[in-house]
């Protein structure tokens, strides 16, 4: 069993105990994960460009939720703040943290293409 840790892109004592200390079901729980948050930025993105308020709000609550249960805290972090965007329209000062989004993405999938 790889030893768990918390380092600022992923907890993963949260993911372990979500798994209940299964390592197999750890990958394939961020197989799924890494697959949907892909689509979803995908659409996020495209609903970012059409300035679409209300879908962004939605992708990324189900960003910020789906990161926030694996472990993901950077990403469900600033999931939450596009999300706030949305909310308030004001999807023009988004722009920058879709940028973040991004990056936090890739640093999730390295983080745990590093574990696995």
């Amino acid at each position: 069993m790889v030893p768990t840790m918390t380092n600022p892109t992923f907890d993963w004592n949260q993911l372990a105990q979500l798994a209940g200390d299964d390592p197999e079901f750890e990958q394939e729980l961020l197989g799924l994960f890494v697959t949907d948050i892909e689509d979803s930025l995908f659409r996020l993105v495209e609903a970012m460009d059409a300035q679409d308020a209300p879908t962004v709000e939605h992708l990324a609550h189900y960003i910020k939720g789906a990161s926030a249960n694996v472990g993901a805290n950077a990403l469900a972090e600033i999931a939450g703040q596009l999300e706030q965007h949305a909310q308030q329209s004001t999807l023009e000062q988004a722009t920058p943290a879709i940028e973040v989004l991004k990056a936090r993405c890739q640093e999730v999938k390295h983080a745990i293409a590093l574990r696995y």
